[in-house]
């Protein structure tokens, strides 16, 4: 949809456009590509320049804030559900522990606490909202 990323405080890739382009990531590679390649970029992309991301898989994801986080991107319009901010860190931890789950498929060991699980997460949303249908067409009022 055209703007799907107007609700990026701040920009999230950056507002300069350089280096290969991720709107369209989600979906298009699984779960361990995309843990592999933070781990060691050359392994999934050979040549590549990108810096391997090691404390991606040490560091524990900090959920204290996310409703508080939340209520501030509500106020900047970004348009959360009502009482989402209750709910946020439910979802964020399902949504985890299917992302473990795929990479067990695949022989990985990962802890669902892990930021790399959250980062995974969030390349896999990316410009999958455009694919989406709406759930009803809009309607002209006479």
């Amino acid at each position: 949809r055209a703007g799907e990323f107007v609700y990026d405080h701040p920009f999230q890739g950056g507002s300069k456009r350089t280096g290969p382009d991720r709107h369209r990531l989600g979906g298009k590679y699984p779960d361990s590509g995309h843990f592999y390649h933070w781990m060691d970029p050359t392994s999934m992309s050979a040549g590549s320049l990108m810096p391997a991301y090691p404390h991606m898989y040490e560091n524990t994801i900090d959920t204290a804030s996310t409703a508080a986080k939340i209520e501030a991107m509500q106020k900047l319009g970004v348009p959360y559900p009502e009482g989402y901010a209750a709910q946020a860190n439910t979802d964020l931890r399902a949504q985890a522990a299917a992302i473990v789950e795929s990479l067990k498929k695949d022989g990985i060991e990962a802890s669902a606490e892990k930021d790399i699980i959250a980062l995974i997460a969030y390349l896999q949303r990316l410009g999958t909202d455009i694919k989406k249908q709406d759930a009803a067409p809009a309607v002209a009022v006479k």
